[in-house]
């Protein structure tokens, strides 16, 4: 089943209780001259005129029929294939270059601009020489097998799982800032690609957008550099990001990014159909150990993807209390004190692979018995919920996540040897991120009874 998600989805609310069988659309502040306005689309690049995986013979057909007026454009509006709001001969010209994959044929990929709206940006196909910035965007570059086109980066926070970008250059920024330095290495490493046609594009995920400042982005607009921008930390928006991108990079990516969504839309149409007559679970959803998301947090995402109900939607105190996008820091037990009817806390923290059987104790131990720099416990502040908390691992393809959330949400529906097999599928996949891994050198997911194990 084809999925169709919306182009951008930092500021939906997250109204998904059923998240996988949705179709979430984006409405461009109600401008209905907008083009980008109310895509649907699974390939986030114009000329997908179905809106499914890829773009082939059936696009040029319903195409036709838009050009002809037999079809309205309101319906299918990827057939303005160059976004100037008309569907013609100039139109069927790039999609016939689409069908044929011809290199330096013009690609005008929908994605958001730095302020959260939907744009189209314009890339050459294929996609080449590109700098990413954060791990959210990265892995999916990764995932779609583009190690060897990534030119630089501007952080890698994760030595094997972010491995391949190594191949490119490290232009000395880190997780969270952009230095001025950093800055002016990403410049040269364009002008030392000149010959190449310099940076083919930035790809970036939207939580770090604060980095890509008005100015910073006038530089890139003035040296011809498309920023192409995904809110990627959303497990079903990446899964969209890494079909995207391994469209754009074409070739083997291409094969390996729609192998990756469908195998990502299956998994969660399973979950979907396995709730369809079961009471839904509440959750809240955590990070960075301590951190309680807020409502429209995209760590709030992957529990409503595998079926649970965010906790906000039934406490309004608590919706009050957490309005925003970010994280709130817990003080103590008394943070989550007044909600002890909730069903589960997720908590969703990035852990690194290639671990020895040592490291995954110390790791799982380290995380539960965790005391910030404050002198806040992890133990504290979850003290009577030790039953209802388990942590899922950041940094795995969009659909594990999902799959072990739908474990720990729904333990008797799908069993850990089940979501132990969606990591063995992807896996096998033979992905750079995930390469030669197994279950014993993965930490994928962890709950109290792995925590008592761990600590023997």
């Amino acid at each position: 089943m084809d999925k169709k998600i919306a182009i951008v989805l930092v500021v939906v609310v997250v109204a998904i209780v059923a998240v996988a069988a949705a179709v979430l659309l984006m409405n461009n502040n109600n401008n209905n001259t907008d083009p980008n306005e109310n895509i649907q689309t699974q390939l986030q690049i114009r000329g997908n005129v179905d809106g499914n995986y890829t773009i082939d013979s059936k696009d040029m057909t319903l195409f036709n029929e838009v050009m002809d007026g037999k079809k309205a454009l309101k319906d299918y509006p990827l057939a303005d294939v160059n976004a100037d709001g008309k569907v013609d001969a100039t139109d069927k010209s790039l999609l016939q270059d689409l069908l044929d994959r011809k290199t330096g044929t013009s690609v005008y990929v929908v994605c958001q601009d730095n302020n959260g709206e939907t744009t189209t940006q314009v890339v050459k196909y294929p996609l080449r020489n590109v700098v990413t910035y954060a791990t959210n965007m990265q892995l999916p570059a990764l995932y779609a097998g583009a190690a060897d086109y990534i030119a630089g980066y501007f952080s890698k926070s994760y030595d094997f799982a972010e491995g391949g970008l190594s191949k490119g250059v490290d232009l000395k920024g880190s997780s969270r800032t952009i230095s001025d330095a950093a800055w002016s290495n990403f410049t040269k490493l364009d002008a030392d690609l000149k010959s190449q046609g310099g940076v083919g594009a930035v790809l970036i995920d939207y939580s770090g957008i604060a980095q890509f400042t008005d100015a910073r982005m006038a530089d890139m607009e003035a040296a011809g550099i498309p920023a192409l921008i995904y809110s990627s930390a959303d497990a079903t928006d990446e899964i969209t990001t890494v079909l995207t991108l391994g469209f754009l990079f074409g070739g083997d990516c291409e094969k390996n990014a729609i192998n990756y969504a469908k195998k990502s839309w299956d998994i969660i149409d399973y979950i979907d159909g396995k709730l369809k007559n079961r009471t839904k679970d509440s959750y809240i959803s955590f990070t960075m150990r301590i951190y309680i998301a807020q409502n429209d947090s995209t760590f709030n995402y992957i529990g409503a993807s595998a079926g649970g109900i965010p906790y906000y939607k039934i406490n309004s105190e608590f919706a009050e209390k957490y309005k925003g996008s970010s994280s709130v820091a817990m003080t103590g037990p008394e943070s989550l004190s007044n909600y002890k009817d909730v069903n589960a806390l997720v908590n969703v923290r990035s852990m690194d692979w290639n671990l020895t059987a040592a490291d995954i104790k110390e790791e799982i131990v380290g995380t539960w018995e965790y005391v910030s720099s404050k002198g806040v416990s992890s133990q504290e502040c979850f003290k009577g919920f030790e039953d209802k908390l388990f942590y899922v691992n950041n940094l795995l393809p969009g659909a594990v996540k999902v799959a072990y959330a739908a474990h720990g949400l729904y333990g008797d529906l799908f069993s850990m040897d089940w979501a132990d097999g969606i990591l063995k599928d992807f896996v096998d996949m033979k992905l750079n991120p995930l390469r030669e891994q197994t279950r014993d050198t993965v930490i994928p997911y962890f709950d109290y009874e792995d925590y008592k194990a761990a600590k023997g």
